[in-house]
Order: structure tokens, then sequence, then C-alpha cells
């Protein structure tokens, strides 16, 4: 019995352990950071305590039934495997279900592209074509190379 009550009472806990989540998008940093502004204060309606533009983080309180729980989103670029810049939202309500978290990020995703549109393509790869001194350096050394095999 005492078993059943302790699993009753994890369900029923938020999950604060992995209250962090984190998207990446392809918009610019300016973009992302005025959509997840208006995101918060006026689409939730939630103050925000303190914002910093120029290191990217923000400080809210989450409100829900009339209680208030602290919150930060942070704005970070960083260039993705495809070469693309991109921004890596991370979003954390401590007091609040992992799932609150998820709700918000993807919210903040359907804003982007409903104000912005498509997300950046990221850029094309060309390869750069050997140029012709590049390729008389190699044949350079080959030549010595050889010389030197015959001393």
């Amino acid at each position: 019995m005492l078993g059943m009550a302790v699993i009753a009472l994890a369900l029923l806990l938020p999950d604060s352990a992995s209250a962090r989540r984190s998207d990446a998008h392809a918009y610019r940093f300016e973009q992302v950071w005025s959509t997840a502004i208006r995101l918060l204060r006026v689409d939730y309606g939630f103050p925000v305590r303190d914002r910093d533009q120029d290191i990217g983080y923000l400080l809210f309180d989450y409100t829900d039934r009339g209680r208030s729980h602290p919150g930060s989103l942070e704005l970070v670029p960083f260039e993705a495997q495809n070469g693309q810049t991109q921004i890596r939202v991370t979003l954390s309500i401590p007091a609040m279900p992992a799932y609150v978290e998820r709700m918000v990020l993807d919210k903040l995703k359907r804003k982007l592209r409903d104000d912005h549109g498509e997300p950046l393509r990221p850029p094309r790869r060309v390869e750069e074509p050997v140029s012709d001194e590049e390729e008389d350096e190699g044949s350079d050394d080959d030549e010595e190379e050889d010389g030197s095999d015959e001393d």
C-alpha cells in the first residue's frame, strides 16, 4: 500500500530534474529575440523581470492559476553541422513539469514561422576549385623528393 502511495506522489510532482528544454532555430538572432519577448510578454502575459539582448537572456514569471513561478530563456547563436548559423533557445521553468517548457517552445516555433515565414536555408556548399598555383606547388614537392632519391 505504501509503495502505491509513493508512485502516485511521484507522478503528481513536477519533473524538475530535467527542467530545461532546448530547440534550435534557423532565424536571425534579432527575429528570435523579438518573437520570444512578444510570446512571453504579450501572448502569455507573463511579467518580464529582467532581460539583456546583448547576452541573450530573459527572466520572467510563469503564472499559472494565480501562482507565479520563475523562468528563464536563453538565446545562444551557434554554427550547425551544415555550416548555418542558428539560435539555440533554452527554456527553464524548474517548478513546472517538463511538458510546460515543451509547450512554450513549440508555440515559439509556430510563432516564428507565422511572423517571419520559413526558416533560413542552409548555405550551399561550393567546392572551391584547386588553383593552378596549388597544383604547381604540389608538383614542385614531388620533383624535390624525386631529386633527393637520386643522390
